[in-house]
């Protein structure tokens, strides 16, 4: 049994050491191996946090560690650079949810759009889970889900539990397809470094759009709402004092993403490095101005909360990429004893990509695991014109598994509040649209990298 005063010495220490680490490694050469010793005392300190893949994968990488590192091959894998930049993203991207649940515009925010009358708020609900995930990740999904139970009565009235859930779940699922913060592109743009983020985002949009606008479809069905019960635009959009919280809201997304493209353009970092600097850069400015305004506790406080609270998520994000590489690095390693699938072959693999994911989110694998697995195995395999499809089917891919299988964080979080079957509603709500968004996509895949090739 750990004391609670050890744990509140080491675990802000840890945080500290991973968040320094990672940072700096972006601009000076750092030790990579202790790391992977501090994860390792971060996740026995709170070993009550991790659930079994959590386990699993952590068992799984320390063994492969000790196997390189005694065979001297662990570094020249490039894995423990990943693990060291993954665990100090996720480290600041927990500062950042933790700044952005304080935040009482965040809040009051969430209940604007949770408040919205019938007939607009599947739309309203939508679009916020989607922005306020951008800040809050998974956190997004609780704060939404808890405003809409307060009136479940109501919405039982009129049978808009299901839909509203189905929407906080789209809205949420179409945020990896795009955003520069999601653990999606993060992951990914570090497996493919070849891949520039911008060769990727307008497809990632036009994607979100897309999957938003067909799940709003299919939710809406051959239903016609009674005209009295229909909304005017006057009586959809919020007064103009929730519209400034909103515009607000909206604002500080905007100014996050717009740093971490300018750090990506002026400081020539690749889009990761400027997305961890810059998530780093506003947590901090977004504490500061908290403790100025007693929101907030102190530095070392906010640390060991974001470690412990977040070790789970520390543990399986870093650990995975860490696999990613090794593969990737076993893959390559033959030097050509294995053979290289046939350019016609290239087309139907990647666009697999997505329904792999889906499948192994079924069977309660994370994307962040079989994304890194199937990026780990392909990269070294797919010719470098199909990379960026290759890239653009794992980010969509995911969003695909966050929205539409049963345990990933978001759809358990979502469905507990929401007091619902989560396995049935997927089935009712989400199978159709899935399945025709996956035929839909590898055939927009296959056909694209079809065309590259060719090129």
């Amino acid at each position: 049994m750990i004391p609670g005063r050890v744990r509140d010495i080491l675990n802000p220490a840890l945080a500290l050491y991973l968040l320094v680490t990672g940072a700096a490694a972006i601009v000076v050469p750092v030790p990579d191996t202790p790391t992977v010793f501090a994860l390792l005392a971060l996740a026995l300190l709170n070993h009550h946090g991790l659930n079994r893949p959590a386990w699993i994968i952590g068992g799984l990488v320390l063994g492969l560690f000790l196997w390189g590192w005694a065979g001297g091959w662990i570094v020249a894998t490039g894995g423990l650079g990943r693990m060291t930049f993954l665990a100090a993203f996720l480290v600041a991207l927990g500062l950042l949810s933790r700044a952005a649940s304080r935040a009482p515009d965040i809040r009051k925010a969430a209940a604007v759009v949770a408040n919205r009358p019938r007939g607009a708020r599947y739309l309203f609900v939508t679009l916020g889970t989607h922005i306020f995930g951008i800040f809050l990740n998974f956190g997004a999904a609780s704060l939404m889900a808890t405003l809409l139970a307060q009136t479940r009565e109501t919405l039982e009235k009129q049978n808009a539990v299901e839909d509203l859930t189905l929407s906080m779940l789209r809205g949420f699922g179409a945020m990896p397809m795009w955003s520069p913060l999601a653990l999606s592109t993060i992951i990914t743009l570090s497996i493919l470094p070849e891949v520039d983020y911008f060769q990727i985002l307008p497809y990632g949009l036009v994607a979100a759009l897309l999957y938003l606008g067909a799940g709003y479809l299919v939710s809406r069905g051959p239903r016609t709402t009674p005209p009295s019960d229909q909304p005017t635009l006057a009586r959809a959009m919020p007064p103009l004092p929730d519209q400034m919280i909103l515009l607000r809201v909206g604002a500080r997304v905007a100014l996050l993403v717009a740093v971490a493209f300018g750090l990506h353009m002026a400081a020539d970092l690749s889009m990761p490095a400027s997305v961890l600097l810059a998530v780093l850069g506003f947590s901090l400015a977004w504490w500061t101005i908290q403790v100025a305004a007693r929101l907030a506790p102190g530095l070392h406080r906010e640390l060991g909360a974001t470690a412990q609270s977040g070790v789970n998520e520390i543990v399986i994000v870093s650990c995975a990429g860490f696999l990613g590489a090794v593969i990737a690095w076993f893959v390559s390693s033959f030097d050509g004893a294995l053979p290289t699938p046939p350019d016609a072959l290239v087309p139907a693999l990647i666009a697999l990509v997505p329904v792999g994911m889906v499948l192994g989110g079924l069977m309660a694998l994370n994307p962040i695991v079989s994304a890194s697995i199937l990026l780990g195995v392909l990269h070294p395999l797919v010719p470098e014109p199909a990379l960026m499809w290759l890239a653009l089917a794992a980010i969509i891919g995911w969003g695909l598994t966050a929205a539409s299988t049963p345990f990933t964080a978001n759809v358990l979080i979502t469905t507990r509040i929401m007091q619902l079957e989560t396995a049935p509603l997927l089935r009712r709500g989400n199978l159709k649209l899935t399945v025709l968004t996956l035929a839909a996509l590898g055939l927009f895949l296959a056909t694209a990298t079809v065309i590259s090739l060719q090129g």
